[in-house]
């Protein structure tokens, strides 16, 4: 347990989870280490999207968006996304209130997905992630409107059968 204890002191950055960390390191005598800081390659973005975040796509008057987000109850939880990932932040007041970061773009998404790569999960998410470059070549071709059993709306309901999956 005291391995487990101090592989997670200085990188727990989650604000519920950090005073937890803080009261278990206090009644073992251990020292506690603030986060170290975080920089765009570290392993803590993919588990806390992992925990906290989705990715969708919807059609939008006929158009396919695809956007990733991280919600938190807490905007410091959430912030270094927009820090290091650029796109919008927002407050909903919505279900006693959160902080929502959300990217859309096809820049940011992929440039998201690439820092993420390096350090995969094996999720669903991770997985949908994974998905992203193929659901924007067939959106350039237009796949989701083609003709009904056209080579590319076969490939485009073979897209939406690995998504939902």
């Amino acid at each position: 347990m005291i391995k487990l204890i101090n592989a997670m002191n200085g990188n727990m950055r989650n604000t519920k989870r950090l005073p937890q960390l803080h009261n278990v390191c206090s009644i073992l005598n251990l020292d506690i280490i603030n986060p170290i800081p975080l920089e765009k390659d570290n392993n803590w973005f993919i588990g806390f999207f992992d925990a906290d975040g989705t990715i969708n796509y919807s059609l939008k008057n006929n158009y396919p968006q695809l956007t990733i987000s991280v919600t938190n109850k807490l905007m410091v939880d959430v912030e270094y996304y927009k820090q290091f990932f650029n796109g919008n932040m927002y407050y909903d007041k919505a279900q006693n209130g959160y902080y929502k970061w959300t990217i859309q773009g096809k820049e940011d998404v992929l440039n998201f997905i690439n820092h993420i790569k390096s350090n995969p999960s094996r999720t669903t998410k991770f997985n949908k992630l994974m998905l992203t470059p193929t659901f924007y070549e067939l959106k350039e071709l237009k796949a989701y409107k083609a003709p009904i059993n056209s080579i590319l709306h076969k490939a485009w309901l073979n897209f939406e059968d690995k998504w939902k999956n």
